[in-house]
């Protein structure tokens, strides 16, 4: 009997959350696209927050009050991009500066770098940064992360062939393709 009411509650909370959304991802949508101006970008921050909300479904309170949480998610969603955006153009700004300065000798620059590591995963990107980056070792990266030291080995070298595979052939590189192909 318990388990029936179990997926009763959980089906009455689906429907409930797929009224809330029905009912105001009009407010949403439109809160967010005076927050970022653009259609594509309020729909997307939109979306994602009804997922957090979905996630965070539990936290909410007082369902006579579920518009303002909404929002509250929903404005969170949109700072944690604008501040991720932010961040992301200050650092492009300064790799092509630090590009421009330097001599380019290899098939990478600093900017193919980061745009390449962007591409990863964050758990990939994390354990490769800190192992290759600040030097830390299997070990420590583990206890950083909370992982096991397998698991740390496993994403750093998956984070490798995930960079290998879109490393920019240097031009030898590209003859002996060419000469495989013919």
């Amino acid at each position: 009997m318990d388990n029936t009411l179990n997926w009763f509650n959980k089906s009455s909370k689906s429907a409930k959350f797929d009224d809330w959304i029905s009912h105001f991802h009009g407010a949403l949508y439109k809160h967010a696209l005076w927050m970022v101006g653009s259609q594509d970008i309020a729909q997307e921050m939109t979306q994602e927050a009804f997922f957090q909300a979905w996630i965070s479904i539990d936290s909410l309170n007082d369902e006579d009050k579920v518009l303002p949480w909404l929002l509250t998610i929903l404005r969170r969603t949109v700072y944690r991009e604008q501040r991720y955006q932010y961040r992301n153009a200050e650092t492009l700004e300064e790799l092509k500066k630090l590009d421009s300065e330097s001599a380019q000798t290899d098939a990478f620059s600093l900017l193919d770098i980061y745009n390449t590591l962007e591409t990863l995963s964050p758990k990939l990107r994390d354990a490769f940064l800190l192992y290759h980056l600040h030097g830390y070792s299997y070990e420590e990266v583990g206890n950083l992360l909370e992982i096991p030291t397998g698991t740390v080995m496993s994403r750093i070298s998956r984070a490798r062939e995930a960079l290998r595979m879109q490393k920019k052939p240097t031009q030898d590189e590209k003859i002996v393709k060419f000469k495989q192909v013919k």
